[in-house]
């Protein structure tokens, strides 16, 4: 059984979601669990009852294995509050600041800490897990000065300088993009498909070009009532507009994007109206990639 191969657990434990994986000793992916059990969903913060569930579910042989614990599960509404590692940030920074903790099977844990960023009393950010896509993303990545995006509910633009998380901005696309489409008054008549609507999610995109954001966002009502988009289009035009809203920010001939396939399909399309190169790379796969740096760092360092 390959589960019996697992040397390392590893977590990504958002608001939402969990995801956990077995890692063989060379870092390698031996098995993964994916389930709707975000940080909300614990109740009376039962983290231990509902992670070892878990294991139990990925192998019986779990009680004298590492787990490495990376996203929302280290925030004030997680298992434990960890602070913050301040930019600029590097691997090893983030393996040395790990909160170490025995599990009660015994097991020893460790929660990563994310990174924040300030500059003034008024323009600060943080993140918890993305750290983890942008240290994998290095592997792939040989420049060692660049920009990323991360597109997801807060997606994140983060720069890259010498090896380290040097800055970064959170923009909050995802998140309106679900408000608007679930409460607003420009709520789509029908959800967005599958596939993306690539002529009304170009019509977002260059009216957003104008900066006129929230006339912007109207524009999807007005639009509808005279005939000019159909009730299919709305939702990905409100997309397009958010996104390319999100994008002018860039300035920038190229970046990176990390994330899911669907997602950054539609940062791909905007980035080219404003004659940005993209570089795609698996969300996923970065994540395991940067958990397997941090696990030696881990192993090395303690």
């Amino acid at each position: 059984m390959r589960s019996q191969n697992i040397a390392t657990f590893v977590v990504d434990w958002g608001t939402s979601n969990f995801r956990l994986f077995g890692l063989d000793s060379e870092g390698s992916l031996v098995s993964t669990i994916e389930a709707p059990l975000g940080v909300l969903q614990i109740k009376h913060a039962e983290f231990a009852e509902a992670l070892e569930q878990k294991l139990k579910e990925m192998t019986s042989d779990y009680q004298h294995k590492t787990v490495v614990m990376a996203g929302m599960v280290g925030s004030a509404s997680g298992w434990f509050n960890v602070p913050y590692v301040k930019a600029k940030a590097t691997v090893s920074d983030i393996a040395k600041n790990a909160l170490l903790f025995q599990l009660p099977w015994g097991a020893q844990a460790y929660i990563l800490p994310g990174v924040s960023y300030r500059t003034s009393a008024l323009f600060c950010d943080v993140m918890r897990g993305e750290e983890v896509q942008i240290f994998g993303l290095s592997l792939f990545n040989q420049s060692e000065n660049t920009q990323v995006v991360l597109p997801g509910t807060h997606s994140k633009h983060v720069f890259i300088e010498n090896g380290a998380i040097s800055h970064f901005s959170t923009y909050f696309t995802g998140e309106l993009y679900a408000l608007l489409s679930q409460y607003s008054s420009v709520k789509p008549p029908s959800p967005a498909g599958k596939e993306v609507n690539v002529d009304a999610f170009l019509k977002g995109v260059k009216k957003a070009a104008a900066g006129t954001l929230l006339n912007d966002i109207f524009s999807a009502r007005a639009l509808r009532l005279f005939g000019e988009l159909n009730d299919n289009e709305i939702a990905d035009y409100l997309s397009g507009i958010l996104i390319g809203n999100e994008l002018q920010s860039i300035k920038r001939p190229n970046i990176y994007l990390v994330g899911g396939e669907a997602l950054c399909q539609r940062y791909e399309l905007a980035a080219r109206q404003f004659d940005i190169e993209t570089h795609t790379f698996s969300g996923n796969t970065c994540f395991l990639h940067g958990m397997s740096r941090i696990v030696k760092e881990l192993s090395h360092g303690r």
